[in-house]
């Protein structure tokens, strides 16, 4: 996926993919041949952009995805939190209820 695509990063400069596995992308920038391993789509937020619009959009659709999940995780979290706050109260008052009788 996404080999000998060309990218361009805001440090490294232009560069070619060399292999992405769907987590991680390696690529060997044409300064010096250095050879980088990035997360993948991770750098594509900030750092990475392909040279192709079709790859970028790619790369861009699967970040968005991420993100979403990460927001729906969240949201989960804190409903979980919630339940387990709610219901060590209720064990609580039920305590208290069984002390005073």
């Amino acid at each position: 996926m996404f080999e000998n695509e060309k990218v361009n990063h805001v440090k490294f400069g232009e560069g070619s993919v060399m292999e992405c596995d769907g987590s991680h992308i390696r690529i060997v920038f044409s300064y010096n041949n250095v050879e980088k391993t990035f997360a993948y789509p991770g750098a594509f937020d900030k750092f990475v952009s392909f040279q192709s619009e079709e790859a970028q959009q790619m790369a861009e659709s699967e970040l968005e995805q991420i993100k979403l999940n990460q927001k729906k995780l969240e949201g989960m979290k804190k409903l979980i939190i919630q339940e387990n706050e709610r219901r060590k109260e209720e064990a609580l008052k039920a305590k208290a209820k069984r002390k005073r009788q």
